[in-house]
């Protein structure tokens, strides 16, 4: 870490020092290059150097700072364009922008005022503390930890875009803040999952009755016009696909990409989301409501409609799926009582369970078989409220789902 003064005295000076020719250079005496070049670039050993020698390594290193500033432009305009595309694709109470820049601010004034490292680590669990509680007290549990990690993509797009002299300071003590909203974080979120299991326990015991076969027959005939040429409304189509393979929107519409392994049978890639469960797999095979070569038939027919995204655009957006495709799924689903396309999901999974032979079911677990289904593995210790939020539903004609 840099001493406040010299910092400061830096930064002023190099904005000065870059414009220099080398003309100018020479035209300056030995004493002149020494306190106005080579001590603000930290030359070694300046004092003992003539004046061709000062020129040359004055120079030198002028260079060295115009090359570094020059590759670091691309680096930091990615970084800015990053930010601002942030500011406009939130929809939280409190943007993520706004409290990462008042995060980032703040630990920039300490880079620039603290002394030592020590200092200025205890000048942020201040700022840690304020941090956290504000984000346990307006969020949900798993709303807190997604917010966390784009605090921190946030924070480190504002490193990428930092000026040179500041980035290597700054960027340690956005580390040191992260790793202590972690730890800050811990025993609230300790609380709050035990909150959220509760809840969903809650709802396994009283689990909310739908009927399917309005459902089941939409996207079997779906599937079926798709096959015979004919052009159904792509929401209906997307319908059909979630509940034929239990996909989310997002995997449905940007990031999913699936080939046949079997009749009733695709392999999956491109999950949205492992919450850096151990083992959680990045490909597998899903087993399908509905034959695998209609929900293919299915996936193309939305790409020609122009209803799926670039995966890339996904990954910088996370909303982009949402925003493009959200509201006119919602309005497909209204017809069905009590059921969403986020529901869809759990439907997948529960008409599987029925399907399987009681020989099956009789030695396997349903959770083992959910989290396989679905490739929803959550850290150790969580695995009950990852199943468990499947179970949601009482089916009361699930026998309709009979191929």
């Amino acid at each position: 870490m840099q001493a406040t003064i010299r910092l400061t005295n830096l930064l002023d000076t190099i904005a000065d020092l870059l414009p220099l020719t080398y003309d100018e250079l020479t035209q300056m005496t030995s004493k002149q290059i020494r306190d106005k070049v080579a001590k603000p670039l930290g030359i070694p050993g300046n004092y003992k150097l003539k004046k061709a020698e000062l020129i040359e390594q004055a120079w030198k290193e002028l260079e060295n700072a115009r090359a570094y500033l020059q590759a670091d432009e691309l680096e930091r305009s990615q970084g800015k364009q990053a930010l601002e595309q942030l500011k406009k694709n939130e929809d939280y109470q409190i943007t993520i922008s706004e409290m990462a820049t008042k995060t980032y601010n703040r630990l920039r004034e300490i880079a620039q005022t603290g002394n030592t490292l020590a200092d200025m680590k205890e000048s942020i669990n201040p700022l840690v503390a304020s941090i956290a509680r504000a984000e346990m007290r307006e969020y949900e549990f798993s709303t807190v930890k997604s917010r966390r990690n784009q605090i921190k993509d946030a924070l480190y797009q504002m490193v990428a875009s930092e000026i040179p002299l500041l980035k290597e300071d700054v960027e340690v003590l956005v580390n040191y803040f992260y790793s202590q909203l972690l730890s800050f974080q811990k025993e609230d979120s300790i609380q709050l999952s035990k909150s959220y299991r509760k809840v969903v326990k809650g709802k396994n015991r009283d689990k909310t009755p739908i009927s399917i076969a309005q459902l089941v027959d939409d996207c079997r005939q779906t599937l079926l016009d798709l096959t015979e040429g004919k052009e159904p409304h792509w929401a209906k189509v997307s319908i059909a696909f979630a509940l034929g393979t239990g996909r989310r929107m997002v995997e449905v519409h940007a990031l999913g990409e699936f080939s046949v392994t079997g009749e009733y049978q695709l392999h999956f890639s491109g999950q949205a989301k492992t919450r850096g469960a151990s083992g959680a797999k990045d490909e597998y095979d899903i087993p399908t409501l509905f034959p695998a070569k209609k929900l293919i038939a299915a996936l193309e027919y939305l790409e020609r409609e122009e209803r799926r995204i670039d995966g890339s655009e996904q990954r910088r957006d996370r909303l982009a799926t949402n925003r493009a495709f959200g509201m006119a799924l919602s309005r497909a689903m209204e017809k069905y009582q009590g059921i969403n396309y986020k529901g869809l999901r759990a439907i997948y999974a529960e008409c599987l369970w029925y399907l399987l032979p009681e020989s099956t079911k009789i030695k396997t677990e349903k959770h083992s078989l959910y989290s396989e289904w679905l490739g929803h593995l959550d850290k150790e210790g969580k695995l009950d409220a990852t199943f468990m939020s499947y179970m949601v539903y009482h089916i009361t004609d699930i026998e309709c789902i009979k191929h």
